[in-house]
Order: structure tokens, then C-alpha cells, then sequence
């Protein structure tokens, strides 16, 4: 029995000798291929998070070396079953070998929480050169190859498969990477794979350079590739960097320390580009663009307890918009802080710092920048020093500049002509302003009833008009439309000469007609007419010579052969429009003559094209505006015509729909098309876009939100619409925004690829059925019962308007008897609400009966 039992001592002495001296063997490389065999060892204990923050950070404990007593993390002597002593007990490496992708520690090594462990492995590369080492962690964790850190990622994070690729070099033979990984709860594993290296891969995971500033102001070129990887891939490269504008202020070339302090010198913080044009050691050039920001950074009050130092100056030269928005910069601030600023000449003596409002000698002089047209709406803000410097082009690009710093910086908004919210503030304190924005469109006309207001309009950078309305730095005003008849009455004409008018199957007409564009004589009473016009109306930018709203043109022989050859109404109507243009030409240089590209005259001509004082308005009455443009199959024959007018046409001017002009008050899901349309319109070269809405009074279905939504998205087609949304919803309507927020996006949520909505969307459509007016109601049943106040009330109710015209449309009879269509009366008798179509009062007229005569 002795025997035995020393026997069995010696074989498990033996054995655990063997394993001791048992090295993990290398791995081949193969790409894509899951590492299967490691060396596990832990658990080591760690620190107990104290607060949340700690999530974005290790855990406290994680950077200790556990493995110091066996030649450390950056080089450990590790073999299976050697054992690791630490301050809580000892570990030992375990070989473990995975079925699949991922080694589970959870089961491997141990179920606690707050600890870490580390997992080694060895690969065998058939030759030297750069790797990519794809892996994935839950938690956090830290990368060893060869004994150098390459990666480090620390904070809570579940596992995702190559959620990090780390460039790597790897010798010839023999490669060892260890990866140690922190627990903090639930699952607890990683995955790692080896990939060749390619230049697709690099730029996919990440950018090479970097730029850091330090707490010093100062700016380095950085990368997250360690340096080794640095030089084994790159061979040169060469940067510039300029400043906010585009001035080149550093150049320099390197074949080697790519990572070093940028040679800037500068006084403040400000921002910067820099252009880093690499070429590879395989032959490939890569560009990286990296805005950054340097100097240092001194802080500045502006105000601070009802009290500021600074004026606002306005040098004398100043335009009648930039003493607007002025006054305006006055105003807003001190409703926001309490102090009151003074608008002063900008030459009076001053010792303190100063908002200098427009371009100006003083503005030149502390920027170097060139001094803007007075048409160019684009502005910068910044500051140098503690002065605040607001400019732009004088008309309107200085004042838009001026509202967009208080809307940025100070966070106002004027989301209606009677609803601002200006917040209150004990103290502003900067050390950086430099901002600058261009217009995305350059007539940008919002067609809204509450947008015609001439202050809002100022406000939210609208310049376009139908017709001249005095506002704050002037309109781009388009003087009306379908003008055949306005210039040419039938009254005054079509008694002696039937020829001016249309010949519609043999007969000369013009009841609901058109003129007869190849007759000489009506092209030379247009042209004088027009002339005559813009003698008296100077002020407009555009001048229409249009068709009437509706169809049948001339069928006489000589406009249908100009129609044969052009392919199209469209060809005669450019051929009439270009010969008025002309003549007008050297009177008015700087005017347009503008025509329609609407229903029969839509398509673009085969060949003639417009003049270039001649602008086209496309109208897209005939499309789905459920959704956009491009992904639309009813809308293709539109995209199209639009392609076909931006490639001749030298200026575009679009005439968009955004209501549904049958029934202004009725749910209309349109918001998600208002972007990508108006991006269309941009990319197709749109020098302006109107977008017609609900025009003639209040009450248009969500007419408040998208009339500001539209006016950011003509200004800026980039823009986050969803933020803009949720910004509105809660500045307009407070706590009932919630509840708003959810029915629009209810309403917005009943279009699907098959729903196709255009302007005559019917009460009866599908899009309302089954329970949507029920949730709907529950929406605004909610909104109401939480509105912090009678007004937000109001607003509620407003909103609330399309909802219970609807429910007046589909069930009339039960409207009368729950209330609906009385709480319907009241809210547009004490909204002034006037119009529930485009039509007018006989659509009003037809609403009462259709509900009060239905039984």
C-alpha cells in the first residue's frame, strides 16, 4: 500500500513537473482564423467601482503589474501551470482551448465581479511586417505584442467581434501577445483574430494622425499606431495647416518623428485645419483632414450679475440691417443677463471690450480677412481677445451672423413671430468664439403664413419673397406668377385681336386658355409691358412672364412647330421667355426675367436653353410626397425633369409643395421628405426654393414647427432635423411636448413603401384607419392635462386642430354630439383662423354643412 501511494506521489510530481515546463506552442497564422489556444491566468482582484464615472475609466487596481515577479507584463516568462503570487493569493496559467471564437472566463477562470485576468498566446508569422490584430472585450482591457503595449481600452463595454483593429509589426518566427482583461459584472470573454495588412483596412478603422493640444495650448502631430508601426509603414509625410481662413500658416516635410509639437505660434486659442498628405512605404498616398484647435486658452466675461463691460460698436458705415441687428444683440442680452449694453460709434474713445458689429477697418485689421461683398449673406463670428467680432456681407450677411451667435451661444430662439425663449443667465464666460456659416440656398422663401412676418423672417435668415414687404436687411422678392393674363387681359384684348389668345381645336379662345407665344405682337406687348414694370417696381430681383394655372395652349401652326422641334410646350415657352429677356437686358442688368416649368410645360426642350438672365421655376405639384424624390417610383418622371432643367437652365428656382391644399387643417405626414427633397434641389444647383404651404391664415397642420423647420432646412440642408424637432417641441410647448413628440411621430410613422400621398390627401385615406384617431386623442388628451399654463394650452390646442377636423370629416354626426366639432369652432374663432383650403371660404362653407346636415 506504501508503494502505491509513493508511486502516485511520483507520477503527480512528474507530471506537474512536465506541466511546468510545458511552453504554449506558436500558432500559424492564418488570415481571418480564430486564436484557439491560450494561456489563461487570474482572477486578480480589483477595486469596486465608487461611482459611475469610474465606467469610462479601469478599474482601481487594473494598472497594477501582477506579473512582476515573473519579468512583468512587458516581459513575462510564462509556461502552463506556472504559478503567479500576488497581495490576495496565487493564480496559475492555465491552457485552455477553445472550441470557437470566444474564451469565456466566466467559465474558465472564476464568476466574481471587480477582478481582471490575462490571457497569453504565441504566433508564428511567415514573414516580418504589419498585422492587424481584430479583437473584441467585455470589459475593458489592455494589449501586449511583443512586450509592447499597442492597445488600451478602458470602461465598461460588452463584447462585439473586431470591435478594435490595432496595426501591429510582427517579426518573422515567433510573435507573443498578451491581452489582459478587467470583469465588472455579467459576461466576461474576448475573441481575437489576425488580419494581413491593406491600406482599405487601415483607413476603415481609424485615421492614422491625429492632433492633440495640450493644457499649454500647444498642438502635436499624434497616432494612435505605436511608433514601430508608425515606421514601418509610412515613408513620408508632408502637412500644412491654416487657419479659420484658409490662410497657410505652417508647412513641413518628414521621413521621420511623424509624432512631434506643431512649430504654431499664436497667442489665443483658436481653430485650425491641417492637411496631412502621407505616402506609404507600398507606394499608396493617403490625405487626412484634421481640424483641431491650439493656444491658449484665457477666459473672458461678457457679463456676469446683471453687470458687463463691453459695447456693442457699429463703425459709420454701418447698413440700416446691421443697426438692426445691433439693437437686436442689445436687446436679447440684457432679457438674458440684466445688463444693458451701449450701442456706440465704434470710433469714440473706449477703454473696455467691445461686440464690433459689420466689416469694418477695425474688424480687417484683428482678422486679415478680405472685406465680404454687401450681397454675401455668409458671416463669421470669433473673437480676438476679448473683443467679439460679428460680420458679414452689409445687407444681410452681418445681421444673420448677429442671430445666429445669439442663438448658438446664448441660446435664443424664434420659433414663432409671437413665441421667443430667451434663458436667463447669471454670467457668459468664453475663452474661444469662431464660427462661420454660408447660406445652402441663396433665395430661400418659407410660404408660410406665420413666415411672411417680416422681423421673424429677418431672424430666421429668409430672404425670399413673392412680392416686397419691408423687412430687416430687404428681400429677394419674385414679382407674382402666371402673369399671361395680368399683362395681357382678355378684356383689353381679345375683342380685336382673338389671334393673341390660344387656337384650341380650330377656334381662338381664351377661356381658361393662353397666348399665342409665335405671335410678334404679343411678344412685343409682354416686353413692354414688363418694361414698363420693372420701371415702376424696381425693387424686384425676379420679373414673371408666365402661363395661366391651367392647361390648353396654343395648337396654331406656327407655336406647334416650335413645340415639334422642341419636344414639348416647355421649348416654345423658353423660345418666347428668352426674346423678352433680351430685350430687357440692357436696361436692367442685374434682373431676371422668371418663367414656369409647371404641368404641361414641365419637361425640359430638346435643345434651346434658357438665357442667362432668364431663371426657370420647377414646380412639383404633381409628385408623392410621401416620400422623397429619389426612392419614390411615382416621383422618377420629376427627378428626371429636374436633372434634365439643372443641365441647362443657369439658374433653377423651385416651386415645392409642403400642405395639402384641399384641407390645410388635416393630419399630413410629409416631414420626413423635406429634407432629402430640399437636398435634391440643392445638389440639382437651385439658386432659390419656395416652399408653398398654408398661406392665406393660421391653422395650417402643424404650421408653426415646420414653418421653423423649413427656415433652418432652406438655410442649412445639413442640418439634424430630429434635433430641431425636439428642440421645438419642447420650447414651444414645454411638458405637453412629450406627448406631442409621440403623435407626430405616430402620424409620421403611417407611411409605409406603399403609402402615396399627394396635395388632395382625402379624410377617408388609408393612412387613418383602424385605431389612429383613438391613440391620437389619447396623445392630446395627455398633452393638455400636463400644459404648464393657459398659453402652452393654447398652443396644445392649436395643434390639436387637424385632429378634430379630421374626426369631423370621418364621423360628423358623433363630432356634434362628444364636442369635437364645437371645441373645432371655438379654437378657430379665437385663433382668427380663416381658411381650411386653399379655396377659401367655400370650402369653410362646405366643412359646416358636410357636419352640421349629416345625419
Amino acid at each position: 500500500m506504501k508503494k502505491c501511494i509513493l508511486f502516485l506521489c511520483f507520477l503527480t510530481i512528474f507530471f506537474a513537473g512536465k506541466t511546468h515546463a510545458q511552453k504554449i506552442a506558436p500558432q500559424p497564422i492564418t488570415t481571418g482564423k480564430w486564436l484557439q489556444t491560450w494561456l489563461l491566468c487570474g482572477p486578480f482582484s480589483l477595486e469596486k467601482p465608487k461611482d459611475a464615472f469610474q465606467q469610462w475609466d479601469h478599474l482601481v487596481g487594473f494598472n497594477n503589474d501582477f506579473l512582476i515577479k515573473i519579468g512583468g507584463e512587458k516581459n513575462p516568462q510564462i509556461k502552463a501551470g506556472d504559478a503567479v503570487r500576488h497581495a490576495t493569493g496565487t493564480a496559475k496559467w492555465m491552457l485552455h482551448i477553445t472550441p470557437d471564437s470566444i474564451i469565456d472566463l466566466n467559465k474558465t477562470v472564476s464568476r466574481e465581479d471587480n477582478i481582471c485576468a490575462y490571457a497569453y498566446t504565441e504566433v508564428q508569422a511567415p514573414e516580418a511586417g504589419i498585422w492587424f490584430v481584430a479583437l473584441g472585450t467585455n470589459d475593458g482591457g489592455r494589449l501586449w505584442v511583443n512586450g509592447t503595449e499597442v492597445w488600451d481600452a478602458p470602461g465598461a463595454r460588452g463584447l462585439t467581434v473586431d470591435d478594435d483593429v490595432i496595426p501591429v509589426t510582427l517579426r518573422k518566427g515567433t510573435n507573443t501577445l498578451l491581452l489582459k482583461v478587467e470583469e465588472r459584472g455579467n459576461r466576461w470573454e474576448f475573441c481575437v483574430r489576425l488580419f494581413p495588412f491593406s491600406t482599405q483596412k487601415l483607413t476603415s478603422n481609424g485615421d492614422v494622425f491625429k492632433v492633440t493640444t495640450k493644457e499649454s495650448g500647444e498642438a502635436e502631430l499624434a497616432s494612435e499606431l505605436s511608433t514601430t508601426v508608425l515606421n514601418e509603414l509610412v515613408q513620408s509625410i508632408q502637412y500644412s495647416v491654416r487657419d479659420n481662413q484658409q490662410k497657410s500658416i505652417l508647412t513641413e516635410q518628414r521621413s521621420r518623428d511623424f509624432a512631434h509639437p506643431l512649430a504654431l505660434k499664436i497667442s489665443h486659442l483658436q481653430p485650425f485645419t491641417a492637411q496631412v498628405d502621407i505616402l506609404l512605404k507600398n507606394g499608396e498616398k493617403l490625405t487626412q483632414l484634421i481640424p483641431f484647435e491650439a493656444g491658449k486658452r484665457i477666459n473672458y466675461t461678457l457679463f456676469a450679475q446683471k453687470k458687463s463691460g463691453y459695447r456693442i460698436a457699429l463703425a459709420s458705415t454701418a447698413s440700416a440691417s446691421e443697426q438692426w441687428s445691433a439693437q437686436e444683440l442689445q436687446r436679447w442680452l440684457k432679457e438674458i443677463s440684466g445688463a444693458e449694453l451701449p450701442i456706440q460709434p465704434l470710433n469714440q474713445p473706449f477703454d473696455g471690450p467691445q461686440i464690433v458689429v459689420g466689416f469694418n477697418e477695425f474688424v480687417k485689421t484683428k482678422t486679415e480677412a478680405t472685406p465680404p461683398a454687401e450681397l454675401d449673406e455668409s458671416f463669421r463670428y470669433c473673437n480676438a481677445g476679448q473683443d467679439i467680432l460679428i460680420y458679414g456681407g452689409s445687407q444681410r450677411g452681418t445681421m444673420y451672423g448677429v442671430m445666429a451667435f445669439l442663438e448658438n451661444e446664448l441660446g435664443c430662439r424664434f420659433y414663432t413671430p409671437t413665441v421667443q425663449v430667451i434663458p436667463k443667465r447669471d454670467e457668459l464666460i468664453f475663452n474661444h468664439f469662431d464660427h462661420s456659416e454660408a447660406p445652402g440656398v441663396r433665395v430661400r422663401n418659407d410660404f408660410y403664413y406665420e413666415a411672411f412676418d417680416p422681423t421673424w423672417a429677418a431672424r430666421n435668415k429668409m430672404n425670399g419673397a413673392m412680392n416686397q414687404r419691408q423687412q430687416p436687411g430687404g428681400v429677394e422678392a419674385y414679382w407674382s406668377v402666371h402673369t399671361f393674363y395680368p399683362l395681357m387681359p382678355p378684356a383689353e384684348f381679345f375683342g380685336k385681336h382673338p389671334e393673341y389668345y390660344s387656337l384650341i381645336e380650330g377656334k381662338r379662345t381664351y377661356d381658361r386658355a393662353q397666348l399665342c407665344l409665335s405671335n410678334p405682337e404679343v411678344l412685343q406687348i409682354i416686353t413692354d409691358r414688363i418694361k414698363k414694370r420693372m420701371r415702376e417696381s424696381p425693387d424686384y430681383l425676379i420679373y414673371d412672364v408666365s402661363q395661366n394655372d391651367w392647361y390648353n395652349p396654343c395648337q396654331c401652326d406656327k407655336c406647334q412647330a416650335i413645340v415639334q422641334r422642341e419636344g414639348g410646350e416647355s421649348g416654345i415657352n423658353i423660345w418666347f421667355v428668352n426674346q423678352v429677356a433680351e430685350a430687357v437686358e440692357k436696361e436692367f442688368p442685374n434682373k431676371f426675367i422668371g418663367t414656369l416649368a409647371y404641368q404641361y410645360t414641365r419637361t425640359p426642350p430638346k435643345s434651346i436653353r434658357p438665357r442667362n438672365n432668364v431663371v426657370v421655376r420647377l414646380c412639383s405639384i404633381e409628385c408623392c410626397f410621401a416620400h422623397d424624390f429619389k426612392s419614390c417610383p411615382e416621383n422618377q418622371s420629376f427627378l428626371q425633369d429636374l436633372k434634365g432643367w439643372s443641365t441647362l437652365a443657369p439658374h433653377m428656382y423651385i416651386w415645392d409643395y409642403v400642405v395639402n391644399f384641399g384641407h390645410y387643417i388635416m393630419p399630413y405626414p410629409n416631414f420626413k421628405v423635406l429634407q432629402p427633397n430640399i437636398k435634391t434641389f440643392q445638389e440639382n444647383n437651385a439658386i432659390g426654393i419656395m416652399e408653398q404651404a398654408a398661406y392665406q391664415s393660421r391653422g395650417g397642420e402643424f404650421a408653426e414647427l415646420k414653418a421653423y423647420l423649413i427656415s433652418k432646412l432652406l438655410w442649412n440642408p445639413e442640418c439634424n432635423v430630429n434635433e430641431v424637432v425636439d428642440d421645438f417641441m419642447v420650447g414651444y410647448y414645454g411638458r405637453a411636448g412629450k406627448f406631442i413628440r409621440q403623435y407626430y411621430d405616430l402620424l409620421q410613422g403611417r407611411i409605409t413603401p406603399d403609402t402615396h400621398i399627394h396635395l388632395g390627401l382625402k379624410p377617408d385615406d388609408v393612412i387613418f384607419a383602424g385605431d389612429f384617431v383613438q391613440q391620437a386623442s389619447k396623445l392630446f388628451k395627455e398633452a393638455e392635462k400636463v400644459a404648464d399654463n393657459d398659453e402652452i394650452l393654447r398652443r396644445v390646442e392649436m395643434a390639436s386642430l387637424p385632429l378634430l377636423y379630421l374626426k369631423c370629416r370621418k364621423n360628423p354626426t358623433f363630432s356634434r354630439v362628444d364636442g369635437t366639432y364645437l371645441k373645432f369652432n371655438t379654437i378657430v374663432k379665437r385663433e382668427g383662423i380663416t381658411h381650411f383650403a386653399e379655396e377659401g371660404a367655400p370650402n369653410v362653407e362646405a366643412f359646416h354643412h358636410w357636419v352640421e346636415s349629416a345625419k
